[in-house]
């Protein structure tokens, strides 16, 4: 009963048991506090620590940092129901709670939508090779873009309505 602290790591091997998971390299400390009464469980989560992934820009791989905080209740009942979004309701007779799925969940909400080399605490250069033939790629692209206006003169006509 009361306030209990537990310590943990998401790490490499905790990734390998989720087969689709984006992410094949952690290191993720996770401190629990766990506040027990009688028939309640609030579990607060906090997630620190850095994920190897790859720049959305340029694909090299960089280590994003993570740090976020969630929290679960769990209230004890008769029987299990994983209906509630808010509390998850746990049998009486249940001697153990598996937290993977959870604890995955939430590694994965707490790692940014946005992935760059810039956007790191040190921030670096994108792959200059990689900018380079993007950039050659964009422009090839263009290129395709303005060849039917100068075979078709309604295209051009159509660009005036514009001004």
């Amino acid at each position: 009963m009361g306030p209990n602290e537990f310590e943990f790591t998401l790490d490499d091997k905790f990734l390998s048991e989720f087969e689709f998971s984006p992410y094949q390299k952690a290191e993720v400390t996770v401190l629990l506090k766990l506040h027990k009464t009688e028939s309640l469980y609030d579990l607060k989560f906090n997630l620190k620590g850095t994920v190897l992934t790859s720049c959305d820009t340029c694909a090299e791989d960089i280590n994003i940092p993570v740090q976020q905080e969630f929290g679960m209740l769990m209230k004890l009942s008769e029987v299990n129901n994983f209906d509630d979004p808010e509390i998850v309701y746990v049998a009486r007779t249940e001697i153990a709670y598996d937290l993977k799925q959870f604890l995955y969940e939430s590694l994965l909400l707490a790692v940014p939508t946005r992935k760059s080399c810039e956007e790191l605490p040190e921030p670096k250069q994108c792959n200059p090779e990689v900018l380079n033939r993007l950039a050659i790629k964009e422009q090839a692209e263009d290129g395709e873009d303005e060849g039917p206006d100068e075979k078709d003169p309604r295209w051009s006509k159509l660009k005036d309505l514009l001004n």
